[in-house]
């Protein structure tokens, strides 16, 4: 037990860096760890800005039959599905193929102190989003109900604290085995992402009964909490534990245990079979020049992003995420009817003839919450290097990554734009509206957001998750988003086709100018990085 707590400080040092600030005098190594330590506190800050405004909004949104603990049930679930799945992406390489295991295992410590230890790492960093969500969840009921129960501050801390256990323990499993069968494969990072987005999409199917979400809206906070529970059943004995049933919250408590030990335990006894296995390489094939014979410049350096993005999967799961989503409600809408629809939308927003409109707009922002281009940059790592050295002018450089990025949610829009069109039996028009509106808005994204990528862009990472997760840029840009996503449907819901125009002038006058900018300056700004 002594000999894991030095470990585990090195590995809360990874997250906040205060010694290094203190004790080292370059001025390189002191940059890295403000920014590492800038990131740690941002990803908590932003999971409290989050969690406090759907829960503040759900609290005083004055649904019929909405109880306190949807709020923090929400956040528990939103924070354990998220969890799981970047665990399932990331669990092998961390556990046994990061660059800082092989130092590790040369000291005289035991393998299972080293494997804990990279256990704690991972359990950490989802212990950072949990507490955020919950806490920030926990502090609004108290804001607004003001009197509760005994029990529910006690239970909101401890799950604080257990929330990523289940999600870690579950998904570090899964992970581990899809990580070693997939290690001799060329693709292997493309099939671990296909995996992980199979199983996000599987429970969103097997849980939503998309029939009842518009065709009883007399209960609507009853059929939100009856998905939070069919998304993440343990969240039903969290919410009992909230209103003082100990055996619910025991139990719960219990479950999240067990299946970290079942975790702890695999990795342990099977660290030869795991290590060896996750660890076999095969050949993969280089970014050359000469393609570019065939397919010009700009396609190759296109060609060049997705391979990247497509074999980095915690880059795809966390860029596009939105565009499954999206696929996910369109199909729900579809389910659900035309009728049933139309009948809300009118009743509740006085929209009903304008449904395209919306649903374009939702659609567009919900697969821009984080696009590619922010880390697009930055992803380029150490090998910036051969960019700069190539015959590439910057700007057709920076326009692969702008196309890249607009890639998934363009399909996203042309797909579910025409199915619900034909399912519907709307009028053509419609989906072109819904595929213009997400041209538009992921174009615009795009820029900003590789505007912003440029401005934090770092290339002394290790890990992909350094800059997907915890850049900067990556989490101004979701703040952005959800601050468009929320000004945006409310400006179309009031005003109509009008506020549509006033939002789609704003995304012009916002974009256009930061991409003219860096058109100009696009040499400078490589030269530079």
């Amino acid at each position: 037990m002594k000999s894991i707590l030095p470990l585990i400080r090195i590995q809360l040092m990874e997250f906040f860096p205060v010694a290094a600030l203190k004790n080292t005098a370059d001025a390189g190594a002191k940059k890295r760890a403000r920014r590492k330590l800038t990131s740690t506190v941002v990803i908590f800050l932003a999971c409290v800005y989050m969690s406090g405004v759907y829960s503040m909004g759900m609290l005083k949104g004055g649904l019929d039959g909405l109880t306190y603990t949807l709020a923090p049930a929400l956040m528990l679930m939103a924070g354990s599905v998220l969890g799981a799945i970047t665990t399932l992406t990331k669990a092998g390489t961390v556990m046994f193929s990061a660059a800082s295991l092989d130092p590790l295992l040369s000291l005289p410590l035991p393998r299972r102190t080293v494997v804990l230890s990279r256990v704690f790492s991972l359990y950490f960093e989802e212990f950072l989003i949990n507490a955020g969500m919950l806490l920030t969840a926990g502090v609004c009921c108290q804001i607004v109900i003001g009197s509760l129960p005994a029990a529910f501050w006690p239970v909101i801390v401890l799950s604080a604290f257990l929330a990523p256990l289940l999600p870690l323990g579950l998904g570090g499993l899964v992970g581990l085995f899809v990580n070693m069968l997939t290690a001799r494969m060329k693709n292997k990072s493309l099939f671990t992402t296909v995996f992980s987005m199979a199983f996000l999409l599987g429970v969103m199917f097997l849980s939503f009964n998309a029939g009842t979400l518009f065709t009883d809206m007399a209960d609507i906070a009853g059929s939100l909490q009856a998905r939070v529970f069919g998304i993440y059943p343990p969240a039903r004995l969290f919410v009992d534990g909230l209103l003082g049933s100990i055996g619910s919250f025991l139990l719960f408590a219990g479950i999240s245990l067990i299946s970290l030990a079942l975790l702890c335990l695999a990795a342990v006894k099977g660290f030869t079979f795991f290590y060896s296995a996750i660890n076999a390489t095969a050949g993969s094939k280089a970014f050359r020049m000469g393609r570019q014979k065939q397919s010009g410049t700009l396609l190759t350096l296109c060609k060049k992003e997705l391979r990247q993005k497509y074999n980095t999967p915690i880059w795809i799961m966390n860029t596009d995420m939105g565009t499954v989503m999206a696929i996910v409600m369109t199909v729900a809408l579809i389910v659900a009817g035309k009728a049933p629809v139309m009948e809300v939308l009118e009743d509740v927003f006085h929209r009903g003839d304008q449904a395209a409109l919306l649903f374009g707009l939702v659609i567009a922002a919900a697969q821009c919450l984080s696009l590619s281009a922010t880390a697009a940059v930055s992803m380029e790592g150490k090998g910036l290097w051969l960019i700069k050295s190539l015959p590439i002018r910057a700007n057709v450089w920076l326009r692969s990554k702008i196309l890249v990025s607009m890639l998934p949610p363009v399909a996203g829009g042309l797909l579910c734009g025409v199915a619900l069109t034909i399912a519907w039996k709307l009028p053509v028009w419609n989906a072109l509206l819904i595929l213009g509106l997400c041209c538009l808005v992921a174009w615009a994204f795009s820029v900003v957001e590789l505007a912003l990528g440029l401005h934090f862009a770092r290339f002394d990472w290790e890990n992909p998750a350094e800059v997907v997760k915890q850049g900067g840029g990556v989490l101004l840009s979701m703040l952005v988003t959800m601050a468009f996503i929320g000004g945006g449907v409310a400006l179309v819901i009031f005003l109509g086709y009008l506020g549509a125009a006033a939002l789609c002038l704003l995304l012009l006058a916002v974009a256009l100018p930061i991409r003219l900018v860096m058109r100009k300056q696009a040499e400078k700004k490589l030269t530079k990085l």
